[in-house]
C-alpha cells in the first residue's frame, strides 16, 4: 500500500474505538490541589508560555496527526486555523509523502500560520544518509520553524510494511539536529513512552526538547492490528505496552533536567494539561481531542475549552501562572 493510503487508514481508524491502551497515562493517579481561595481573579492567571523561542497563548500543542490525503488537507487547514486564534503550536504529520511528492503542500500547509509550527519525519527517514538534507528540505517546503522526529519501533515491528531498522537512528537524529541548528527538534514517541535510557541517548543528540509520549492514549499498534488482518495477533500482545505518561515524564525530568519537555499520549482535556505541567512538562500536548474536533469542524471550539479548562485548573489550584505549576500544587 502506497505511503498515502496507509495515511488514510491510520486517520480513520485513530478517529474511532477499540484502539486505545489497555492501561492508564498514570495521570488519574495524580489530583490536583483545591483551593477553596485562590485569592486572585480568574482573568489575572496567566497562560503564556515561552516555547522553542516562540511565545505561545498556552502551553499547549496540536500533536502530529495527519497529512498527505484530500481529507488530511482539510484538518490540517481547520488545526492551523485553531492554533492561530488561540495561540498554540502545531505539529504537522509525516513529512515522507510530502518529499515523495511536493505537490501534496496543501494538504499539510494553510494560510493560517500558528506561533510555533514544526514538520515531522519517522525514525526511519532519519537513518538514511541523505537524511539532514531531507529534513532540511522538508522544514523549508513548510515554511516551518523545526522539525519533530517521532520514534514508533514497536508500530513499525507490528506494521507488516513497517521498517524496524532502528541501527544508527541516534545518530541520524544528532546529524538532523546539526543540520538544522539553530533551528530546533524534537523529538517524540508515538504513545509508548520513553526509557530514562532513550533520554539521555537523545540529550547527547543534541535535540531542543522531548516530547515523551506515554502510554495511555491511542495505541498505534492496535491501530495496525485493526488496519490489516496480518498484523492483528502480534498487536494484541503490545495492547499494555510502554511507560505511563505520567512515569515517562517524571523518569525525563529526574534523567535530563536541563531539556524542555512535552507531555503527550493519552491527555484528554485540560485538567490533564495541568497535571503534566506540575509534573515538570514545558507544554501538553493532544491529538485524539483535536483530530475530533477539526472532524466535527469544531476545532477552534475544541481549542477554546482547552485553553479555558487550562486556565480554571491553574486557578483553583492556587497558581498565579501555568508556569508557576509545581509538584507542591499536586496533592501528596
Amino acid at each position: 500500500m502506497s505511503t498515502v493510503g496507509r495515511k488514510a487508514d491510520h486517520l480513520r481508524i485513530a478517529a474511532g474505538p477499540g484502539v486505545a491502551h489497555a492501561g492508564g497515562t498514570g495521570l488519574e493517579r495524580l489530583r490536583l490541589r483545591h483551593r477553596a481561595l485562590p485569592e486572585r481573579d480568574l482573568a489575572d492567571v496567566s497562560l503564556e508560555t515561552d516555547l522553542l523561542g516562540a511565545r505561545l497563548g498556552a502551553p499547549l500543542v496540536v500533536s502530529a496527526m495527519t497529512g498527505g490525503t484530500a481529507e488530511a488537507g482539510v484538518i490540517n487547514a481547520r488545526l492551523a486555523r485553531a492554533a492561530c486564534e488561540h495561540g498554540l503550536a502545531l505539529v504537522l504529520g509525516s513529512g515522507r509523502a510530502l518529499l515523495e511528492d511536493p505537490s501534496l503542500l496543501p494538504t499539510f500547509r494553510s494560510a493560517d500560520r500558528p506561533p510555533l509550527l514544526l514538520g515531522n519525519l519517522g525514525a526511519a527517514q532519519v537513518r538514511l544518509a541523505d537524511a539532514p538534507e531531507r529534513a532540511e528540505r522538508l522544514v523549508e517546503l513548510l515554511g516551518a520553524d523545526g522539525l519533530t522526529i517521532h520514534l514508533n519501533p514497536v508500530q513499525e515491528a507490528v506494521q507488516p510494511e513497517g521498517e524496524p531498522q532502528f541501527a544508527g537512528v541516534a545518530d541520524g537524529i544528532a546529524a538532523v539536529a546539526a543540520q538544522l541548528a539553530p533551528r530546533p527538534v524534537v523529538v517524540k514517541e508515538v504513545g509508548f513512552g520513553m526509557d530514562a535510557a532513550d533520554v539521555v541517548l537523545l540529550r547527547d543528540a543534541g535535540v531542543a526538547a522531548i516530547d515523551v509520549a506515554g502510554a495511555g492514549g491511542t495505541n498505534w499498534a492496535l491501530v495496525e492490528g485493526r488496519r490489516q488482518t496480518a498484523a492483528e495477533k502480534v498487536a494484541e500482545a503490545f495492547a499494555d505496552w510502554g511507560v505511563p505518561t505520567a512515569d515517562a515524564l517524571v523518569d525525563a525530568r529526574d534523567a535530563a533536567p536541563g531539556i524542555p519537555l512535552i507531555a503527550s499520549g493519552g491527555l484528554r482535556d485540560g485538567v490533564d494539561a495541568a497535571k503534566a505541567l506540575a509534573l515538570g512538562a514545558s507544554a501538553a500536548g493532544l491529538a485524539r481531542a483535536f483530530l475530533l474536533g477539526a472532524q466535527a469542524d469544531e476545532a477552534s471550539e475544541t481549542a477554546a475549552a482547552l485553553v479555558r479548562q487550562l486556565r480554571v485548573a491553574v486557578w483553583a489550584a492556587g497558581a498565579a501562572s501555568a508556569g508557576a505549576l509545581s509538584p507542591a500544587h499536586l496533592r501528596s
